[in-house]
Order: C-alpha cells, then sequence, then structure tokens
C-alpha cells in the first residue's frame, strides 16, 4: 500500500485499522508505506506511532513536494510485487483492496482502477461545480485511455507496469500516467463509493487543475504528439482570440474606427499574447527570443493579411450577398472575424511548427 500524507493526523489511524482488517480478512499480506511531506500537523510522527504495531515504512520528506512524486518514491520503497495507491483522507474504501487485489492475482488486469463511473460506483454529496469538474477532466483524458474514471486516484498494478518506466507527472493525477506510459495492456475497473474526508482539507484548487491540464497534453505529447501541440495551440489561440475580439468590438463600438484599423491593432495585442504563451508552453522552447519572435510576427503578419482578405470577402461581398445590412459593430461583423481567425489559426499551426519552432519539435519527434 501506497499511502502519500499532508496533514492527515485525524485520518490515519483509522486508514490503517481499515487497511489491515480488510487484508486480514482476504488473507493478504500488506505492507503501508505512509510518504509525509513534513505535515506541520504531526502525520509523520503519528505514522511513527503506527508502525510500532503494524508492518509500517515511514517516509520523511523535506517539504510539500506533491502528491505523484510521493507515490513515486513510495513505489522504490515498496517490497511487494502488486502495488496498492489510495488517499490517506478515507474518501477510498480500504474495503475495495481485496477485490482489486484479486483482479491482478488472477490474471484479469496488470491495473485495477477504483471507479466512481461503473455500476455499484458512486459519489458521497458532491455538490454540482465538483461534479462537473470530474467529468470535464475525464472528458479532457478520453482520447489517452477509455476506462470510464480515468481521474481516480486509487489504483492497484502489477510492479512489471513501471519497471523501466520514466514516470514525470505534472500534478496529482499519477494513475493516468501509469495508465498512458506503463506496461499495460488490461485495465479493469472495481465500483467504488467515493466518501467526502472526515479530517483535514482538500487539496484541490486552482492550480492543480492548471497542472492537470499541463500533465494531459503532456501525456498526448507522449502518445500522439501532433495533436498535443494543436491542443496547447488552440487553446493559447482561445485566448488570443477572446483579446482580439474584445479588443475589435470594442473599437468598433465605442471608438467608431474604421473595421480593417480595429482588426490590425488587435492582431498586434493578441499576437503578442500567443507568442508568449506558445513559447514558454505548447513548444516549451528554449531559441534565442528575439529572432523567434520575428519569425513568429512574420508568420503572423502573413496570417493578419489573410485574415484581412477574408474578412474584406466577407464583410463587403458575402454578407450584402445575402442582404444582410451593415452597422457599426453589427453581429455579422464579429462573427466574420471568428471565422476569419479559425481559419487564420490551421495556416498559423503549421507555420510556427514547420519553421518558428522548428528545432523544438525537431527535439521532441
Amino acid at each position: 500500500m501506497i499511502v502519500p500524507t499532508y496533514n492527515e493526523r485525524g485520518n490515519l489511524d483509522e486508514l490503517v485499522g481499515r487497511i489491515t482488517g480488510s487484508c486480514s480478512g482476504a488473507g493478504i499480506d500488506v505492507q503501508i508505506v505512509i510518504v509525509d511531506d513534513n505535515s506541520p500537523d504531526g502525520t509523520g510522527g503519528n505514522a511513527e506511532q503506527l508502525a510500532k504495531a503494524h508492518n509500517i515504512k515511514v517516509i520523511h520528506r523535506a517539504g510539500k513536494l506533491g502528491l505523484s512524486s510521493a507515490v513515486i518514491e513510495g513505489f522504490r520503497a515498496a517490497s511487494g510485487d502488486i502495488l496498492v495507491v489510495m488517499d490517506a483522507d478515507l474518501s477510498h474504501p480500504p474495503e475495495a483492496i481485496p477485490a482489486m487485489v484479486s483482479k491482478i492475482r488472477t490474471g484479469e488486469a496488470d491495473v485495477v482502477v477504483g471507479s466512481r463511473y461503473i455500476e455499484g460506483g458512486g459519489a458521497e454529496n458532491w455538490p454540482l461545480h465538483r461534479r462537473l469538474i470530474s467529468k470535464v477532466a475525464t472528458l479532457f483524458a478520453r482520447p489517452l485511455t477509455k476506462i470510464k474514471d480515468p481521474m481516480s486516484g486509487y489504483f492497484a498494478l502489477k510492479r512489471s507496469v513501471i519497471d523501466g518506466v520514466t514516470l514525470d507527472p505534472v500534478g496529482y493525477k499519477i494513475g493516468l500516467e501509469v495508465i498512458v506510459k506503463g506496461h499495460v495492456s488490461k485495465v479493469v475497473e472495481v465500483p467504488i463509493h467515493f466518501a467526502n474526508r472526515k479530517s483535514g482539507k482538500s487539496k484541490l484548487g486552482g492550480l492543480e487543475m492548471i497542472k492537470y491540464l499541463d500533465h494531459v497534453t503532456r501525456l498526448y505529447e507522449s502518445k500522439r504528439f501532433w495533436l498535443a501541440k494543436y491542443l496547447k495551440f488552440s487553446i493559447v489561440g482561445g485566448t488570443g482570440a477572446v483579446i482580439n475580439l474584445a479588443i475589435f468590438w470594442g473599437l468598433l463600438e465605442m471608438g467608431n474606427i474604421e473595421y480593417h484599423i480595429a482588426a490590425g491593432i488587435a492582431f498586434v495585442v493578441a499576437d503578442t499574447n500567443n507568442f508568449i504563451w506558445n513559447r514558454l508552453w505548447t513548444f516549451r522552447s528554449k531559441e534565442t527570443l528575439h529572432f523567434q519572435y520575428f519569425q513568429f510576427l512574420i508568420v503572423s503578419f502573413c496570417g493578419f493579411w489573410i485574415n484581412q482578405g477574408l474578412l474584406t470577402l466577407l464583410i463587403d461581398y458575402a454578407m450584402p450577398g445575402m442582404g444582410v445590412l451593415q452597422d457599426s459593430a453589427s453581429f455579422y461583423k464579429v462573427l466574420s472575424q471568428v471565422i476569419a481567425i479559425f481559419l487564420v489559426s490551421l495556416f498559423n499551426f503549421a507555420a510556427n511548427s514547420l519553421w518558428t519552432f522548428s528545432p523544438d519539435v525537431k527535439k521532441r519527434t
């Protein structure tokens, strides 16, 4: 058992009792590896006391280094051939351990996931926003695995699944990392009832959500490189599009500026935003900044003129031909800009991948 902890003193006694109880009842010889990130509430000290009466190995780390790295350290320290990972907050029922281990012992699975989203599983009194976050996060991971609950932090695996595998997760979804990168041929889900924590404070926050998004796109890169790059490029482009449209609409509505000029100003601001985030995140580039920015601007400038041509075609010819009346900042002008931005984004992605960020792409393909 691998149990990462941070400020879980109030849950540890019950957790250890339930783990040992469920395992002894099923004839499972269990070792519990508790990896504590120097919890201020004394979780590590409590774990040491429990180790005097149970088969527990306690690893004390210098600080709050993260759940995923704690699990990886636990993998190294554990002595068994079957590894089970669970949270310490009592949200994962230890009573499911025998069923999970049995699936691996009988050869039914290489990895077993405790799932909330199959028949018999569920979550206790989750508010709407929590359910929505989980479902959206699951949707992001769907191209990587077909299991129903890839977000689960409760899973079991053969040690051979991770032998020789480099695990480098960002954030806290180590289970997804194992499934995508490990030597896995069969994944099975068993139903669990996800309970609310009894003590302590949830670690889920906005920063963890951002890390999860970055983690998923990195996993895409390991399996579907171009899809991952396009996903990142599209996300960055989406923020740029919002900036572009906001400035474009504002200049038309409040500044009474001719639409070509408004589009030009919106382009400069949005393009700078896009370059910064594509360099830092999409391509994680280390190449020369000023030269790369010059290349990016050339590509974007070409895209800008394609954008202008499309706007002229749509606004001056297509829309009037459809009998749409013109007025400043009307809906159809913004719609035309949306269409133009989408088409130009396809050109920009191809050109920047093959030219601007070509050295970075080649290093990773």
